[in-house]
This record gives structure tokens, C-alpha cells and sequence, in this order.
């Protein structure tokens, strides 16, 4: 199992006790498959996957590279599987994926989505919190600090388990919480938290660190690696 995603679920679950802020992480939601299988071959070249709805625009400038569109992990079952009936981790989850979108030179959407099956196929929970006011500050080694906001916090509830588990996991920090019909989104604004953080960061791959709002400055790698679509 990966230790590194094992210590950010870890980080989420104490964070929205400690802090009573239930917009955290990472986050994840629906697979949409675009193109044709059957068409002509430019056809098939034009076609092209995405794991979220969200919107992709703008770039954010990291050292030498440009951070833009649409980042996702692979299908991780272990790790998500392990954390299933704790915190925000609906007892069925059985996989799931972390994403993160760049949408605007100073947003991203950092998301998590979490599948009733083993292959991230049928899912269970998609969980978006919207971050803003990006500010990319010195290398630290071969990583870069960064600060942020929060902007938003959005959950769908695609399963009746999910549907029962969240909202208990959720009502003590959410009151108006409503998740009554599955696959609605649920959205709520964000906080007034400052967030530091490390991202790695290459022409084709984004990893972020321990997302803290405590002041203090993560200096290691604690995500999945997110590869460009």
C-alpha cells in the first residue's frame, strides 16, 4: 500500500475534525468517454477521455514548466479501499482516483472520486474543493512552494451508502447538508483559510504535498503522481 496516499487521507480526516472545515481534499467523480471506436482513423485520433466535468482554463507557471488542463492518477484500489467506512471514505468504496484541474491562471480544483468497484468503473462519492488565490513562491530542491484559498466545497452522493455515510460524516460541520438525490451536487462556499504546500511539477505530471493551513510549510511529496490528459 502507498504510505504517502495512506498519510494524505490521514491529513484530510484530521484536518475537517481539527479545524471543522469540511471543504478539504483531494478529491474525485464520473469517467466520460469521448469519440467513437468505430469511426475513421482522424476520428480516432481526435478522441479523447476526461475523469471530470469540471472546466479546465488558464495556466499556472511553476519554475520552468506551465501547469494546465486536466491531471489524474491512476485507478488506485488498495489504498482507497483501506480507508472505506472512515471519515468521508463511504463504506462501499472499494477504488478510486484523484484529479486536479487548472481553471484559471490563480484557481485549481483539486478533486477525489471514489468507485463502488474494484476498476473505478461505477461510482460511489465525487468530492471537488475549489482553491484560489494561487501564488507560486521559491524552489524548495526539486520542489516548489505554494499558497492558496479556498473557494468551494462540493459532494455528490451516487450510491444510498455514500448517500447515508457522508451526510453523518458531514452534518456536524455542514448543517444544510442535502445529499437526498443521488448523483445531485451539493455545494457550499469556502473558508477563510490560507493553505501552504509543495507541488512537483513536470511537462506531463503534478503531485502535491500535505496541504496544511496550520502556517506550517510542507517539504515532501504526500500524493498520487497526476499525469496530463
Amino acid at each position: 500500500m502507498n504510505v504517502g496516499i495512506i498519510l494524505h487521507f490521514s491529513i484530510m480526516k484530521e484536518v475537517i475534525m481539527k479545524k471543522l472545515l469540511f471543504w478539504m481534499v483531494l478529491i474525485v467523480g464520473t469517467v466520460a468517454l469521448l469519440g467513437s471506436c468505430a469511426k475513421k482513423d482522424e476520428d480516432a485520433a481526435a478522441a479523447s477521455t476526461s475523469a471530470t466535468s469540471t472546466t479546465a482554463s488558464g495556466s499556472i507557471t511553476v519554475g520552468s514548466q506551465t501547469l494546465s488542463g486536466v491531471y489524474v492518477s491512476t485507478c488506485n484500489a488498495s489504498a482507497f479501499a483501506a480507508a472505506a467506512g472512515s471519515s468521508i471514505f463511504p463504506s462501499d468504496v472499494k477504488s478510486g482516483k484523484t484529479v486536479m484541474v487548472v481553471t484559471s491562471d490563480t484557481t485549481f480544483s483539486d478533486e477525489m472520486f471514489m468507485f463502488t468497484d474494484a476498476t473505478c468503473s461505477t461510482p460511489s462519492t465525487t468530492i471537488k474543493n475549489g482553491r484560489d488565490n494561487v501564488t507560486v513562491g521559491v524552489a524548495s530542491g526539486s520542489y516548489y512552494l505554494v499558497a492558496y484559498g479556498t473557494s468551494y466545497f462540493k459532494v455528490t452522493a451516487h450510491t444510498a451508502v455514500a448517500q447515508d455515510n457522508l451526510t453523518a460524516a458531514l452534518i456536524t460541520n455542514i448543517s444544510d447538508i442535502d445529499l437526498t438525490t443521488l448523483g445531485t451536487e451539493f455545494s457550499s462556499t469556502g473558508s477563510s483559510s490560507a493553505y501552504k504546500n509543495v507541488w512537483s511539477v513536470t511537462s506531463t505530471t503534478y503531485q502535491q504535498g500535505e496541504e496544511l493551513d496550520n502556517g506550517t510549510q510542507p517539504t515532501a511529496m504526500d500524493s498520487m503522481v497526476m499525469t496530463k490528459e
